[in-house]
């Protein structure tokens, strides 16, 4: 962990359809149940790059299927679904650290906002949501 945090904001989105508007995903999943933060796609796209430079530009990552994104809730049902939707299009901000991580193939950038966890417990969720905040900034390609 970095002791760099920077500041970006993002927009609500509840349910995101996946490619031509359906919520079915490639493993039999949906995602009915997902709140994501749209991150800024300029933001993305820099990091994607300084990404490639940093790996002596030989490692690329694609954009993810929704662009650069904070995952809230992740398929969770909530307990409290009265609360869902409710902030739907709003703006948040968070603070992110500029140093990416990887996991299987997933690079993304740890996240810090409070209003986010509170909003997952609003909706009888658990604070902290596994894995933690983050921001997702693309996917691995090899080359």
């Amino acid at each position: 962990m970095s002791s760099i945090w920077l500041p970006s904001s993002g927009t609500l989105r509840y349910s995101p359809p996946l490619g031509r508007g359906g919520h079915t995903r490639c493993d039999g999943g949906s995602t009915l149940w997902w709140l994501i933060v749209d991150g800024d796609p300029e933001l993305g796209r820099y990091l994607r790059q300084q990404f490639w430079i940093g790996h002596r530009r030989t490692r690329s990552l694609q954009a993810p299927l929704w662009g650069t994104h904070v995952s809230v809730v992740r398929g969770e049902t909530p307990p409290k679904p009265a609360a869902w939707k409710r902030l739907d299009g709003a703006t948040i901000a968070f603070d992110y650290d500029p140093y990416p991580q990887e996991t299987q193939g997933y690079v993304w950038c740890e996240v810090r906002c409070p209003a986010l966890l509170d909003l997952r417990e609003e909706l009888g969720l658990p604070r902290e949501s596994q894995p933690a905040l983050h921001l997702t900034i693309g996917n691995a390609l090899l080359g």
